[in-house]
């Protein structure tokens, strides 16, 4: 039988010190490998004899570029944090994985744990639905992208368009943004929300309906294609990297004011 949990005693699971400490090794064992492979990577420019201005513009441009996306991620830490506490989301947004996708696992996983408050097992049930689906393309690249390049990325063009390759990443692109309209669309009819206070479930089922997702899925796709002819038509090559990043950072903005201002 399921033992349901006081928002304490959960708060003693998700905020573990072992958990914190698990968050530390992780993140030092990522920082590790990307000093290490910068080492190698700047050892074999200079092996090439790369002129120290072209080294010099490499790294600043890299640093830069790593920086605005890790906003976003650090929001979505935040945003997850109330429910599943700092460790979880701190540990999965560290490794692989996009902010939209954890974002989207968290809450399948939550609105399909149907209990009057949070438990351990819950709680596991969420880590796991996190964790489980985005194991597996580390997964294939350990073991068959060497044979996966040979046989396929290396026979695709870089401009062909219709490709079966640019054919699978635009169909599931576009599947995916499907998914969030149909979501944010469905909540201006009626939505069922549970109430929460201090990390537990009350029981009290809320009915609601909302056009904040769905403003601010307009918004973001907005500023998105702002951006895009920003890089396309005015040749303004150093926001490609960052087109995602500032979307999604000007949607939470949007969604925050309409908080602020007492509209959920």
């Amino acid at each position: 039988m399921t033992r349901f949990l006081a928002a304490s005693d959960v708060m003693t699971v998700k905020e573990a010190w072992w958990m914190y400490l698990l968050g530390g090794l992780v993140t030092l064992f990522i920082i590790a490998g990307s000093l290490f492979f910068a080492y190698k990577a700047y050892k074999r420019a200079k092996e090439l004899e790369m002129p120290k201005e072209d080294l010099k513009k490499t790294i600043i441009s890299s640093v830069s570029f790593s920086i605005l996306p890790s906003i976003g991620i650090f929001i979505g830490v935040i945003t997850m944090a109330g429910l599943l506490g700092v460790p979880l989301p701190w540990i999965r947004l560290s490794v692989l994985g996009a902010l939209h996708y954890e974002l989207m696992a968290v809450s399948v996983a939550a609105e399909g744990v149907s209990v009057s408050a949070l438990t351990v097992e819950n709680f596991v049930t969420i880590a796991f639905v996190m964790t489980i689906a985005i194991i597996w393309g580390a997964i294939f690249a350990l073991f068959f992208f060497k044979k996966y390049q040979e046989k396929v990325i290396d026979k695709v063009k870089p401009n062909d368009k219709k490709s079966f390759a640019n054919l699978i990443f635009q169909s599931v692109f576009i599947g995916m943004i499907a998914a969030y309209f149909g979501d944010a669309f469905a909540k201006m009819i009626n939505y069922e929300v549970r109430e929460v206070v201090d990390g537990a479930y009350t029981g009290v089922i809320l009915d609601r309906t909302t056009y904040v997702p769905l403003i601010v899925f307009v918004s973001s796709f907005i500023f998105m294609a702002f951006f895009d002819y920003l890089v396309v038509k005015k040749n303004q090559k150093w926001l490609e990297n960052f087109q995602l990043s500032l979307s999604m950072i000007l949607g939470m903005a949007i969604a925050v004011f309409f908080g602020l201002g007492g509209i959920y």
